[in-house]
């Protein structure tokens, strides 16, 4: 295992406290025995590299274990009422300019850009010479990656921020806002700099490659040119981008890998129908299949989760959807007879088939469950009963609904919510997923790989330029590419596209994966705000049973900058965004 040799510094722990109780200087001056600094730090390539892997492991966490960035709060997914009696995210009476999630992002992507510019300092460093020229070209493009992608997601959500491309090892209180389009430009100059350093393809399994560089060059044209009136250009650049990831990966269309063979694969474990009835869409998302290394023309950029590595080192080398995303069920007829015996007051449900050991802490909206796939929309097999898993079985044989499907009347009436679907994405079908039981694992967590990006949404991306461009035509035809591939009866037309529409189309493709809050704040105009008021969890739901105070946002069209952040900055005043 390599060392990691690393520093943090983030813009919003910029304060130094000194204190001076005692007069002998020479009693208060440390002399430690080894004290690292950029100039002695990195003596040797593999030590660099040490660094770029850092980057990777902390962004990790922000794609796969951070769902506030898949979307809590907005017309998505929210922490249910039974967790959090109704203080959810999209409750925006709880929101301030301190609102922990939100400083917590700021915080999180600042360190990105921190790692990145100590890693290109340590890249040209004296104290050794690069063996090889395309290393030290693939580090720099790495960290001129990341750094581009930290600043693009900063423009995303807060608009224009200070732009740091210096690794400081002393404090600054003078801090500069840029503008959102200065901020755009940056992350631009960044990912365009790192794309002539990039291989074609991944050079190992997690590494990014042009793939994804390109499909960010193309989001982050595509926020630049929402700020500007006079946009063809940039959108033009964006549709460039799009299709220059196009050009080099392309989409799984039929069935691949792990789970493909009904009869040389993996036993299923009694649910026999998912190996046989199962789907592109499906393989898309069984382990074993996700790396561009393993086959999947589609991966950009996978994030890996390994299950021998957990045991190695531990850290968050897994997945908690099983856990986090899947119901749990209170029977109603527990009664005074069952405490007597003992018996559980949960429908016997922990089972991989519904989910593993579901808790419920994420629910996602009824624009999620139902509303996405109403009418015209409900034949396609992102749908089915293979991707999402919406009818549960009694599996208690003390029951006298033993065998049935559960249904609403056999629930506790105050948790109603509980009863909602489980898609396969999130949750394997049997317990050939979960690699930790022989080791004392109670179906929490998976061990799968993770996408960060795949070509799915860079079709979407393109479809939103050409929509902002005039071109309806080229939009829906696509989109209808991911419509084919998900054998849907209905193709769109050039006169059904629309913002909301490339919207639906990006949830039936990838809720859960997408980062939906950069999504909806990229868009700007009144984007997130009115699809949050129509759709979240509590500003959006009508059904009783969904007992949140509707607090629906308004004044803002971009997260606040951490008042911390604000207060730190003192030679400076950093100007707050509208409504905060």
């Amino acid at each position: 295992m390599k060392t990691k040799i690393f520093f943090q510094l983030s813009l919003g722990l910029l304060l130094l406290l000194f204190i001076n109780a005692c007069n002998d200087e020479d009693f208060l001056t440390e002399e430690p025995e080894t004290f690292y600094t950029t100039e002695n730090s990195y003596n040797t390539a593999s030590q660099v590299d040490a660094s770029v892997t850092n980057m990777y492991v902390h962004i990790r966490y922000w794609f796969q274990n951070n769902y506030f960035m898949k979307g809590q709060g907005t017309d998505l997914l929210d922490t249910p009422y039974w967790r959090c009696s109704g203080n959810g995210y999209s409750n925006f009476s709880s929101w301030s300019s301190e609102y922990g999630s939100v400083r917590d992002v700021w915080n999180a992507f600042y360190q990105l850009v921190s790692y990145a510019n100590q890693t290109l300092e340590g890249a040209e460093s004296s104290n050794f010479t690069w063996d090889n020229l395309d290393d030290y070209n693939y580090v720099i493009a790495q960290s001129k990656f990341f750094r581009g992608f930290a600043y693009m997601t900063l423009a995303e959500l807060y608009g224009g921020v200070p732009l740091v491309d210096e690794f400081y090892t002393t404090p600054k209180y003078d801090f500069v806002r840029s503008s959102r389009e200065e901020t755009y430009h940056f992350a631009i100059n960044d990912l365009l700099a790192a794309l002539d350093g990039m291989p074609d393809y991944p050079s190992e399994a997690g590494r990014v490659a042009k793939g994804a560089t390109c499909h960010y060059l193309s989001e982050a044209y595509l926020g630049l040119a929402n700020e500007l009136d006079d946009n063809t250009a940039y959108l033009d650049s964006s549709i460039y981008y799009a299709s220059e990831a196009i050009n080099l990966h392309s989409l799984m269309t039929s069935r691949f890998g792990s789970r493909s063979n009904p009869n040389g694969g993996a036993a299923m474990n009694g649910v026999e129908a998912y190996y046989e009835d199962g789907d592109v869409f499906f393989d898309l998302f069984q382990r074993g299949n996700l790396d561009y290394e393993e086959g999947n023309t589609e991966a950009l950029w996978t994030l890996e989760n390994d299950y021998d590595v957990y045991l190695a080192y531990g850290g968050n080398n897994y997945l908690a959807y099983p856990r986090e995303f899947s119901p749990v069920l209170r029977n109603a007829f527990w009664d005074a007879d069952h405490k007597e015996q003992n018996a559980s007051p949960w429908l016997s449900l922990i089972d991989a088939y519904v989910g593993g050991r579901g808790v419920s802490s994420i629910r996602p909206t009824e624009y999620v469950v139902n509303d996405v796939w109403q009418g015209d929309f409900a034949e396609d097999i992102r749908n089915s009963g293979t991707n999402i898993r919406r009818e549960f079985m009694c599996m208690d044989p003390t029951s006298s609904y033993y065998g049935d499907t559960v249904s609403l009347d056999m629930l506790d009436q105050t948790t109603l919510e509980r009863l909602y679907p489980i898609w396969t994405k999130l949750a394997p079908v049997d317990d050939w997923g979960y690699e930790d039981l022989s080791d004392g694992g109670n179906r929490s967590n998976m061990y799968r790989d993770e996408y960060a990006c795949r070509l799915a949404e860079t079709y979407l991306l393109r479809a939103e330029a050409y929509f902002r461009k005039g071109s309806s035509d080229l939009a829906a035809a696509d989109i209808n590419v991911l419509r084919a591939r998900a054998q849907c009866t209905y193709m769109a037309t050039s006169a059904d596209i629309s913002i909301d529409f490339i919207l639906d189309e990006r949830t039936r493709e990838l809720f859960s994966e997408e980062r939906r809050w950069c999504t909806l704040l990229r868009m700007g105009d009144n984007v997130a705000i009115e699809r949050i008021s129509k759709y979240s969890y509590y500003a959006g739901s009508e059904s009783s049973y969904f007992q949140g105070t509707s607090a629906v946002p308004g004044g803002w069209s971009l997260f606040p900058i951490p008042q911390s952040t604000i207060d730190a900055n003192l030679d400076v005043e950093l100007e707050q965004n509208t409504g905060w």
